[in-house]
C-alpha cells in the first residue's frame, strides 16, 4: 500500500511540474485561504515578536514562505490566460521598491513597537494581494496551450485523466444516515478506495456533533460517579473519553485520504494539513475538486 501512495506522490509532482495552469475558481478559493493565513498568521506571530526575539525571525520565514506560493499561484493563473510567468518581475519590481522605501522606517524609528508591526503588515497585504486579485479578472483558456491543460491531470509522461463535473448530491438510498454509518463505522479504518466531497462535508460537518455527544456521554459517567461514589468510574470516564476521541480524528482522517484518493492524489499528502500555507492546497483537493473520471483515462498525443 505505502508503493501505491509513494509513486502516486510521484505522479501528483509530475503534475505540479508539468501541468501549470489554474482556472478561476481553484485560483479564487486558495488566494483567499493564503490571504487569511499571511495575515492572521503575521498578526500572530508580529505580537508575540515583542516578547519573544525568535519570533521575529520566524516571521521573516513566514512572511516569504506565503510570498513565494502567492507568485507561484499568480504565474499559473497566468500560464491559464495564455501569458508567460515573466509578467511578474514587473509586479515583483514595483512591489519590493514601494515596500524597500516603507521598510526604511525601519532605521530611523527608535525600537519597535507593535504599531509598527501593524503598518507594515498592512502595506505588505496591499502590495502583494490586492494587484493578484485582478489576475483573477482574467478569462480561462479552455483549449490546451503551450503549457497543457487546466482540465485534466496528468498521471505520466504518455496519460492524463479528466475529472467529473458533478454537482454535490446525496447517491445513496439511505442518505445521510449511511454516510454517517460508513465514515464512523463500516469504514473508520479503510485507507483505500474513494470518497466523494459530500462525505467529506458530512464527516467534518458532523465531527463537532460526534465529540459533543462524547463530551455529554462522559458527563453522565460522572454524575455517576458523583451519585454512586464509585471512584473507579473516573480513569473509567476518562479512558472512554480519549479512545472515542481519538476514534473519531481517525475516522476523519481516513475520511480524508479517500477523498484525497477521489481528487487522484495520494493519502501521504494529508500529513500537510499540519503545514501553514500547504494546508490550504490539501483542504481545497479535499472540498473542492471534482472526482477523477476512470474513463477519461486516455493517451496524451
Amino acid at each position: 500500500m505505502i508503493s501505491e501512495e509513494i509513486q502516486l506522490i510521484k505522479q501528483n509532482i509530475y503534475d505540479l511540474l508539468h501541468n501549470t495552469r489554474i482556472n478561476k475558481k481553484a485560483y479564487l478559493i486558495i488566494l483567499i485561504g493564503l490571504f487569511f493565513t499571511y495575515f492572521v498568521g503575521n498578526a500572530i506571530i508580529n505580537t508575540l515578536s515583542i516578547q519573544l526575539i525568535e519570533m521575529y525571525y520566524l516571521r521573516y520565514i513566514f512572511k516569504l514562505m506565503g510570498v513565494c506560493l502567492v507568485i507561484e499561484l499568480s504565474r499559473r493563473r497566468l500560464h491559464d490566460f495564455g501569458l508567460s510567468g515573466k509578467w511578474l518581475y514587473l509586479w515583483l519590481i514595483i512591489s519590493c521598491s514601494i515596500y524597500g522605501y516603507y521598510m526604511y522606517d525601519l532605521f530611523v524609528l527608535d525600537g519597535l513597537n507593535i504599531v509598527f508591526f501593524e503598518e507594515i503588515l498592512l502595506r505588505e497585504v496591499g502590495i502583494i494581494f490586492i494587484p493578484t486579485m485582478f489576475l483573477y479578472l482574467l478569462p480561462s483558456n479552455h483549449s490546451n496551450n503551450r503549457y497543457e491543460n487546466c482540465s485534466v491531470q496528468l498521471i505520466s509522461p504518455t496519460k492524463s485523466v479528466g475529472y467529473l463535473n458533478n454537482k454535490i448530491t446525496l447517491e445513496n438510498k439511505n442518505g445521510l444516515l449511511e454516510y454517517m454509518r460508513d465514515i464512523y463505522i463500516h469504514q473508520s479504518f479503510c485507507l483505500k478506495g474513494r470518497a466523494k466531497r459530500v462525505e467529506a462535508y458530512f464527516g467534518i460537518g458532523s465531527f463537532g456533533m460526534i465529540i459533543s455527544l462524547i463530551v455529554n456521554f462522559i458527563s453522565i459517567l460522572f454524575m455517576i460517579k458523583d451519585e454512586t461514589g464509585i471512584e473507579i468510574l473516573t480513569p473509567i470516564s476518562i479512558g472512554i473519553f480519549y479512545v472515542l476521541y481519538f476514534y473519531a480524528i481517525l475516522s476523519i482522517l481516513t475520511l480524508c485520504i479517500r477523498r484525497l484518493h477521489d481528487s487522484l492524489y495520494s493519502g501521504l499528502w494529508v500529513i500537510l494539513l499540519l503545514v501553514p500555507y500547504l494546508n490550504i492546497f490539501i483542504i481545497y483537493r479535499i472540498f473542492v475538486k471534482s472526482s477523477w473520471d476512470i474513463n477519461s483515462l486516455r493517451d496524451i498525443s
